[in-house]
């Protein structure tokens, strides 16, 4: 079947479900804005277009990145299925020439309402919504739920050196907390840790908080997972969605510490595994620091696997591919 897939992928993770559905056989279509970049002619230019953009609110590369969206798109074939991930990311001439390619438009939004809302005719626009969001869903009858997905391949306990590991980027009230929970660490006299933030809000943290403008590869990020008998996972405010954190947790078999009340609603929520804190936590109990991780019943975990999310989100693909 011939899938479009339109998004702005800073980490790599809607590459994960392009390669997913080009192995079963599929022809796929990725259309990332992240990967469409402008290169200046010149440091005046440069210069130019930022000045562009402070007074006039022009941006070069915004109007680069848009035109070549608008021209891969006009290029395309009718689609059996065309994907876009935070719509509202988008302008609207986009958004209207991706339903003209398609009879099966779907729109899936990473982020909560209050942060990213839907565009405006939604209801005319999209043939189904998918929401990470369980509050979102549960307060708007036309989303549906779909959280994120299991992305790496399941490993077993490995021998580790950290105790905790968290990358976090610019958000004040997240890094705030991270500094918290250093503090905890530090005081029960647990040093093996490795707290990221990139591209800060404040430097008004925690010393062994590691401060970088640099960003960091997914890569690297999941070694340092797997070197980590803890993850850490911290949202922004209004968010009940659940990040990657969780599921790259799954997969890695590591507890998790998180100030997302909503995860108990989840059938996988095992407070052995999972620590619910708030933003003005103070202490953390040994004994969750020192029990052992248990396993999530399979049946569970391949809900949440990126083979599900799939035929979920594609559900005629299976049935059309073995006819």
């Amino acid at each position: 079947m011939n899938i479009t897939i339109v998004a702005f992928d800073l980490w790599g993770f809607n590459k994960k479900i392009v390669d997913h559905l080009i192995k079963q056989g599929h022809e796929v279509t990725f259309l990332d804005l992240n990967a469409i970049n402008y290169i200046y002619k010149s440091k005046w230019q440069r210069a130019g277009n930022f000045l562009n953009k402070v007074f006039f609110g022009k941006n070069i590369k915004k109007d680069y990145r848009n035109k070549t969206l608008i021209k891969r798109i006009s290029e395309l074939p009718k689609q059996d299925y065309v994907l876009i991930v935070n719509p509202n990311q988008f302008r609207n001439d986009i958004r209207l020439l991706l339903r003209n390619k398609t009879t099966n438009f779907i729109a899936y939004n990473y982020d909560s309402l209050a942060r990213i809302p839907l565009p405006e005719n939604h209801n005319e626009l999209f043939d189904k919504i998918f929401s990470f969001d369980i509050e979102d869903v549960q307060k708007n009858s036309y989303l549906t739920l779909l959280t994120n997905f299991i992305y790496l391949d399941k490993l077993p306990y490995l021998q580790i050196q950290n105790k905790a590991f968290m990358i976090l980027s610019k958000s004040y009230e997240r890094e705030v907390l991270l500094s918290r929970i250093a503090n905890i660490f530090d005081k029960k006299g647990i040093y093996n840790y490795e707290f990221i933030v990139a591209n800060p809000a404040t430097k008004k943290v925690n010393k062994r908080i590691h401060l970088t403008e640099k960003h960091i590869k997914l890569d690297i990020v999941i070694d340092k997972m797997k070197n980590a008998e803890i993850l850490i996972d911290l949202v922004r405010p209004n968010q009940t969605g659940l990040s990657f954190r969780i599921f790259e947790a799954m997969a890695l078999q590591k507890k998790i510490i998180t100030n997302n009340q909503t995860i108990k609603k989840y059938d996988f929520y095992n407070s052995n595994n999972i620590l619910v804190i708030n933003n003005q936590v103070d202490d953390i109990a040994d004994e969750f620091l020192t029990k052992p991780y248990e396993e999530i019943p399979e049946k569970i975990y391949y809900k949440y696997t990126l083979e599900n999310f799939i035929n979920t989100l594609f559900p005629n693909l299976k049935k059309k591919n073995n006819a």
